[in-house]
């Protein structure tokens, strides 16, 4: 019991109390609408008393009755379908839409490390195909199972009036017909983890491919790599061909067979009783009829086992993914005391591979530091873990004296401005995407920060200028555009800490000294936290840390790093002779 009440409860999209009553309200649709039924077979009987008894009148008053019965049934039948037809269109469809805005509510809050391990075409998979898949199993399939069974249950009693015998040959065949639905169920979860793997795969697959096609093109692998993804297709096929001629093939075909031989059955028992004179002739007749009317929705039930796996699948990982453990936050989250940001003995690690290794480090408030180091020496992850996309494994990160556990990310958030190095448009206007820094931000302010971020002249030279959409991703801009709106879109939501993670890496000289006097506009405002492999860029913090296998090595100004001769004056030595490098 408790298993089919968890069962339920993922169906249900955790509204179970409210689907109940929106189920007891379509098992009332079906009982009205399955009342004329009753009543045209009742009547069948009555108009054919006077032929079965010569000499007897046809009993009006019992036409009548059923008159009245089905004007009574029509005018519930208009109430009760309004209702159960609302319900299931309108009120399954907001316990959708709910359960969507708690996914995403929920994904929001996970850490950044449960992304990076997840594939793209898995969690598409669940937040598309399996949602709609509850859906339509909480719209049609669970309804009809119970019009079915309602159906039956009516069968039961009607025919049982009639003859309770032939009403025992109509449905002693029909748990014969079980075993094979078992069989079915049992190859249909085998062979639907197949084809689960086969469509995440393939979803994956196809996301790589759109987002690859210039580097493959680029390399003349589109058709190779096209191949791969022909493969990957092929296998998504063959497991939707396997589902069906390997799992339903006993229900469609030996279940039928079954039921088939239960017409046989009817045939005979109801010949041999009507030959000694136990049945009439009329009842005969209407028991072959009935018994076709009852064994279809037997065999639609049964081809509800398909849908009832492939569901119940995409319940697992709708709730497995919502057991997902997000950061905890603070029943109070705690208000900073000003932007200075201290990590107090810090360690951190993606899985089993530590990466920062006691870290010890201060931003002064107000000021522009800037972390330098050699590729995978941690800069990246000092900027993470401030943001709180991690937490560290060990040490404390505090944020204007409060650690950053204490304060609500909405609040962390709200202080912080990010340029990444990887920058991701989305598929709206130019100005959409910088406004996205502050919603409510004017169009002149929009403009001032495209300006300061050295964007505004190539967005004009636009056809539509700043209503000018881009493509997904921001495909339809260069790398350098790209992270220009990225800047602008940091410089509007003017945060009072501001993290570059290579923010000029993909500008031109001019246009990075541009950045470069925007950025030093801020240091009298701002925090100013800046990721650089150029030294020439960043000579100017106030302060440069320099991280070697993640650790501080060395801490200082650009003048006393380079008398320290240390890791930071080999950087510079290196970069400054990499610049007078000339092709030959």
């Amino acid at each position: 019991m408790k298993g089919f009440s968890e069962w339920f409860h993922t169906m249900t999209l955790g509204q179970t109390k409210k689907y109940i009553r929106l189920l007891l309200w379509c098992l009332l649709d079906s009982f009205v609408v399955s009342i004329p039924y009753a009543v045209m077979v009742l009547a069948v009987y009555v108009l054919l008393i006077p032929m079965s008894s010569p000499g007897l009148q046809l009993p009006l008053d019992r036409i009548w009755m059923l008159v009245g019965i089905l004007a009574a049934q029509f005018i519930s039948y208009l109430f009760v379908r309004k209702k159960s037809y609302l319900d299931f269109c309108i009120g399954f469809v907001g316990t959708t839409k709910t359960s969507r805005i708690e996914m995403g509510e929920h994904l929001r809050k996970l850490s950044m490390g449960f992304f990076s391990s997840r594939d793209a075409g898995d969690l598409s998979t669940v937040l598309l195909r399996d949602y709609s898949e509850i859906e339509n199993f909480a719209q049609q399939i669970l309804p009809q199972v119970a019009t079915i069974l309602i159906r039956f249950s009516l069968a039961i009693v009607v025919l049982s009036a009639f003859d309770v015998r032939m009403m025992l040959a109509v449905f002693i065949v029909i748990p014969l017909a079980l075993p094979f639905a078992l069989i079915s169920m049992k190859r249909m979860e085998k062979e639907g983890e197949l084809l689960q793997t086969s469509q995440q795969e393939a979803a994956a697959g196809i996301l790589e491919y759109v987002g690859g096609i210039r580097t493959l093109k680029a390399f003349h692998m589109a058709g190779e790599h096209f191949e791969t993804l022909k493969d990957t297709l092929n296998r998504q096929r063959q497991a939707s061909v396997n589902i069906e001629t390997k799992a339903a093939a006993p229900v469609s075909m030996l279940g039928r067979f079954v039921l088939n031989c239960g017409i046989g059955l009817v045939m005979a028992v109801g010949a041999f009783l009507m030959l000694k004179g136990q049945l009439p002739v009329f009842y005969y007749i209407a028991f072959l009829l009935l018994t076709l009317t009852i064994y279809d929705p037997v065999l639609s039930l049964f081809t509800f086992i398909a849908d009832l796996t492939r569901t119940t699948r995409s319940g697992r990982r709708i709730r497995a993914l919502l057991e997902e453990k997000p950061l905890p936050e603070p029943e109070k989250g705690e208000i900073p005391l000003g932007t200075e940001i201290v990590f107090k003995d810090v360690s951190f690690g993606y899985g089993d591979k530590e990466i920062l290794h006691h870290v010890n480090l201060t931003f002064p408030e107000k000021s522009v530091t800037a972390l330098v180091g050699p590729s995978g020496s941690g800069k990246s992850t000092i900027t993470r873990l401030i943001a709180r996309f991690w937490d560290a494994n060990s040490g404390e990160v505090s944020f204007g004296g409060i650690p950053v556990r204490e304060m609500s990310s909405e609040e962390l958030l709200k202080n912080i401005s990010m340029v990444f190095q990887d920058v991701y448009l989305f598929q709206d206007t130019i100005e959409g995407n910088i406004r996205m820094g502050r919603s409510n931000a004017t169009h002149e302010e929009v403009v001032e920060a495209a300006k300061k971020a050295a964007c505004h002249d190539f967005i004009m030279s636009l056809p539509e200028g700043y209503a000018t959409m881009v493509g997904e991703g921001g495909s339809t801009l260069s790398g350098g555009e790209k992270q220009r709106i990225s800047i602008a879109r940091a410089l509007l939501k003017d945060a009072p800490v501001i993290l570059l993670d290579e923010a000029t890496s993909s500008l031109d000289p001019e246009n990075e000294v541009l950045i470069q006097q925007a950025i030093s506009a801020l240091v009298e405002d701002k925090t100013v936290i800046v990721i650089a492999h150029r030294l020439q860029s960043v000579c100017n913090a106030d302060q440069i840390v320099v991280l070697d296998g993640g650790r501080v090595t060395e801490t200082g100004t650009h003048e006393q790093l380079l008398t320290k001769n240390g890791v930071y004056a080999k950087l510079w030595s290196e970069q400054n002779h990499a610049g007078s490098w000339r092709i030959k």
